[in-house]
Parts: structure tokens; sequence; C-alpha cells
């Protein structure tokens, strides 16, 4: 029988950069998920609206001009895989990855542009439900990740 040639288990430059993307792009959202959303809830707990205000006047537009080029970068990287593979699995990873900034600007964009001029009640129900509605981006890059990770150990058995 045939022996398949060791170029045949071994991930694509591609598929290893799409990989390590995706991982940048957890890596990303984990510490805004982990370290931003608490800080921001803890300026509410403490009823400071104004330093709420002032966060999200620097904070989101230093955010979005990260987050912005690194979501579209792994989503390129999985679109890069599927043309050196032709397997619609990276194809797939790459509309996911895509998927989060019409997310972000569909979902989560009315309550940023509030937060950016926050003041009264309304600040700390707003600023919960960023912060709530914030953590599904980060579970959507950790499965693209985890799929794209298993994806590239699946020929190298």
């Amino acid at each position: 029988a045939a022996r398949p040639s060791a170029m045949a288990a071994t991930p694509s430059t591609a598929t290893v950069a799409a990989t390590a993307a995706a991982g940048v792009l957890t890596g990303c959202f984990t510490f805004a998920s982990f370290v931003d959303t608490r800080t921001i809830l803890q300026l509410v707990d403490a009823g400071d609206d104004a330093a709420v205000r002032r966060l999200f006047a620097i904070w989101w537009p230093n955010g979005r001009d990260l987050m912005v080029p690194v979501v579209c970068i792994a989503a390129s990287c999985h679109g890069a895989a599927w043309l050196a593979t032709r397997d619609p699995l990276w194809l797939g990873l790459g509309a996911a990855t895509f998927s989060i900034g019409p997310y972000t600007a569909l979902v989560l964009g009315e309550d940023i542009g509030a937060l950016r001029e926050a003041s009264g009640p309304e600040t700390a129900a707003t600023a919960r439900r960023f912060c709530r509605l914030h953590h599904p981006r980060l579970a959507m890059a950790a499965a693209v990740l985890l799929v794209a990770a298993r994806a590239l150990t699946r020929g190298a058995k």
C-alpha cells in the first residue's frame, strides 16, 4: 500500500496562518471580555457616569481601530486557507470570523453611541447590556480557533 507523503500530512502555511490569526482575535476578545467589560461594570457600579462616558470616548475608537483590521486579517487568512486547500471548512470559518463585524455594528452599535454620550439613569442599563452582548464575539472567535486548530491536526495523524 502506498504511504502518504509527509508533505500531505503537513498543514499548509495558509491554514497555520489562519489558525494563528484566529488565536490573535480570540486573545483580543478574551482581554476585552475579562478586563475591559469588568472595568466598565465597576465604573457603572460606582455610579460614575462621567467616567463611563470619558472611558468610552477613548476606549471605543481605539478598540475599533485595532479590531477592524484584526477581524479582516483573520477572515482573509481563512479565505487564503480555503484557496490553498479548497476545503470549505476554511471558507466557513472565514465567514464566521467576518460575521463579528456586522454583529458589532448591528447589535452593539446603538449602545456604543449611547455610552460615548452617557449620562443619566440609562447609563447603567446600557453599559450592562453592552457588556453582556460583547461576550458572543469572544464565543465566536474561540469556536473558530478551536475548529481551526482541530482542522490542523486532522491530516497530521
